[in-house]
C-alpha cells in the first residue's frame, strides 16, 4: 500500500484531484530534506524544470481518480492499494515519489511531485498541463504525524500584503485567522533572550502580519508632555545600539495601511520595564501624542470590530490601566479592546472580548512539550465555534455581538536559561502548529483566531503564516454554504 498523504483544498475554487502516480524518486540517493523533487522554495516556473525527471520518473504504477475538493475539503491518499506486480515491490516508500494531478473549472490540469517521507516542510508550484493557464497553484508540504499533509493554494494569494483586501466586509475580527508576532519590535540586535523576531515591522506587516504585540515605557517617566516611549522587553531594552522609539513604528504601519487600504492591524500595547511612570502616564501619552492627532487612523471601539468599520486603521488592544482623566471619555466613546485583565501566564482564560492562551513560562525543556498542548487546545477552541456573521447566521441590522477572539500565543521563554531562549522554543512551537492546523475540526467555521508567534519569517520562511491566512476559507465556506440554502 502506497504511503498515506492528506491533500487540503485551501484554494478558492473546487477542484478535482485526476490521477495519482508512483515512480523512482530521482533524489533518492540523495538528501531527502524536502519533500518535493527539485526545490524547497517556491518555482513559478510554468514549464516542467528538471530535465532528469524523465530519466529517473518512469511510472510504475498509476491510478485513476475522480475526488471532487470544495475548498477547506481534504482527501487522504494511500488508503486503496496499488498494484503489486514485482517492480512496484522492489523499489521502498522512501524512494517512491508521488505524483499528483489536479483538474480545475475549464479543464485545467496541473500536477506536482512529492515524496510523502521526506522530512522537511516545504514549498513549489504546481506545473500546468494546460497552455496559457488562467491562474497558478502552489503546495505547502508538512511532514505532520502520522500523515504527511499537502495544502493546495491559489499562488496570488501568496501576496500577503493584501490578503485581507479579498475577505467579506461584513466578518467580525474573531471570525479571522490571523497570523501575529510576539514582541514584534524585538528584531534589533540585543540579547538573545531578549530577541523574539528576525525581521523588522515593516518586513512583518508585507508578509501577512496583522497583530502586534508592542511594549513599551515612557522615557520621561511622569512628564506625560513629553511623547516619547522606548520600546522594552520586560525590564530589558530590546537593542544593544541605542534606544529605540515607538512613533517609528506607529509611522510603519501607518505607511502601510495607505498603501494597502483594505488590510487593518491589530496593535497590541502594554507598559514594561522599569521606571517611576504608571499605566496612567501611558494612557496619557499615547492619547495626547499618538491617538488624538491621528484620530481617523485608530481605531478605539470596545467591541470586536466588524471588517468594514477597520480597514485601513490600527485596532488598539490596550493591555494598560486608564487615567482619571480618560475613563469618563471612554464610557461614551470606548477605548480599545480592553485586555488588562488577562491572567499572567493562562493556559485558558476568558476576559472580556478575548478568549487568550498565553502560557510564558517555559523554565525547563521538559515544559515545551506542555506549552504545545495548551497551544494545540487553543487551537481546536478557535475552530470548533461558529461565528455570527450579519446577513449570514444573524440579522444584517441587528445582529447577535461578535464572540470573543481566541488569542493563541505560541511564544515561551526562559531568560536564564539557554534551551528555553524565544528562538529555541519558536523552532518547535512553529513546525508544530502547522501540523495541528491542518488538521480540521469536525464542527465550527475551522478559524484560527489570532495566532502570535516568535521568529517567524526566519530565512525567508513564511509557510505558517500562509496555513494561517488560508484557513480563512473555512469561514468563506461556511458563507457560501449558509447563502445557497
Amino acid at each position: 500500500m502506497a504511503s498515506p498523504l492528506t491533500v487540503r483544498n485551501l484554494a478558492l475554487a473546487p477542484i478535482s484531484l485526476k490521477a495519482i502516480e508512483r515512480f523512482e524518486d530521482p533524489n533518492s540517493q540523495q538528501s531527502m530534506s524536502s519533500a518535493f523533487s527539485f526545490s524547497s522554495k517556491i518555482n513559478t516556473t510554468l514549464a516542467p524544470s528538471a530535465p532528469k525527471l524523465g530519466e529517473h520518473a518512469q511510472t510504475f504504477n498509476h491510478q485513476d481518480l475522480n475526488i471532487q475538493l470544495s475548498p477547506f475539503e481534504s482527501y487522504t491518499t494511500g488508503t486503496q492499494p496499488f498494484s503489486t506486480d514485482r517492480k512496484s515491490q522492489s523499489l521502498s516508500a522512501a524512494s517512491t515519489n508521488i505524483r499528483i494531478t489536479i483538474e480545475v473549472s475549464g479543464g485545467e490540469r496541473y500536477r506536482i511531485d512529492i515524496n510523502p517521507t521526506y522530512t522537511h516542510k516545504s514549498s513549489q508550484s504546481f506545473t500546468p498541463l494546460t497552455p496559457n493557464p488562467s491562474t497558478t497553484y502552489a503546495a505547502l508540504y508538512h511532514p505532520a504525524t502520522p500523515i504527511p499533509h499537502l495544502t493546495i493554494h491559489n499562488n496570488h494569494l501568496h501576496d500577503l500584503s493584501n490578503w485581507m483586501s479579498g475577505l467579506p466586509s461584513n466578518l467580525p475580527l474573531s471570525a479571522l485567522s490571523i497570523p501575529g508576532t510576539h514582541n514584534s519590535h524585538t528584531y534589533y540586535r540585543a540579547l538573545p533572550s531578549v530577541r523574539c523576531q528576525v525581521v523588522s515591522v515593516k518586513t512583518q506587516l508585507e508578509n501577512g502580519i496583522r497583530f502586534l504585540d508592542i511594549r513599551v515605557q515612557p522615557a520621561h517617566a511622569t512628564d506625560t508632555s513629553k511623547k516619547d516611549l522606548y520600546l522594552v522587553h520586560g525590564a530589558f531594552p530590546v537593542s544593544l545600539t541605542g534606544t529605540k522609539y515607538l512613533e517609528p513604528i506607529l509611522k510603519t504601519c501607518c505607511e502601510f495601511l495607505e498603501n494597502h487600504p483594505g488590510e487593518t492591524i491589530l496593535i497590541s500595547l502594554k507598559r514594561e520595564g522599569v521606571g517611576n511612570s504608571t499605566d496612567g502616564h501611558l494612557s496619557q501619552i499615547l492619547e495626547k501624542h499618538y491617538i488624538t492627532p491621528n484620530k481617523g487612523k485608530w481605531h478605539i471601539g470596545t467591541e470586536i470590530p466588524y471588517l468594514k468599520d477597520v480597514r485601513g486603521k490600527l485596532v488598539l488592544v490596550r493591555r494598560y490601566m486608564l487615567h482619571e482623566s480618560l475613563r469618563s471619555s471612554a464610557d461614551n466613546e470606548g477605548y480599545g479592546l480592553d485586555a488588562t485583565e488577562w491572567p499572567y501566564n493562562s493556559t485558558h482564560a476568558i476576559h472580556g472580548p478575548f478568549c487568550v492562551q498565553d502560557f510564558c513560562e517555559v523554565l525547563h525543556p521538559s515544559s515545551i512539550s506542555q506549552k504545545l498542548q495548551y497551544s494545540n487546545e487553543h487551537l481546536v477552541r478557535a475552530a470548533e465555534c461558529t461565528v455570527f456573521i450579519p446577513g449570514v447566521n444573524t440579522d444584517k441590522r441587528n445582529p447577535v455581538p461578535a464572540g470573543p477572539m481566541h488569542l493563541n500565543f505560541l511564544s515561551g521563554s526562559n531568560f536564564w536559561r539557554m534551551d528555553c531562549w524565544p528562538d529555541k522554543i519558536a523552532k518547535i512551537l512553529n513546525r508544530e502548529a502547522i501540523q495541528s492546523i491542518v488538521r480540521r475540526v469536525k464542527r465550527g467555521d475551522g478559524s484560527t483566531g489570532v495566532v502570535v508567534m516568535d521568529c517567524v519569517g526566519e530565512g525567508g520562511d513564511w509557510d505558517l503564516v500562509k496555513i494561517i491566512v488560508g484557513m480563512n476559507m473555512g469561514i468563506l465556506m461556511r458563507i457560501k454554504e449558509e447563502t445557497s440554502t
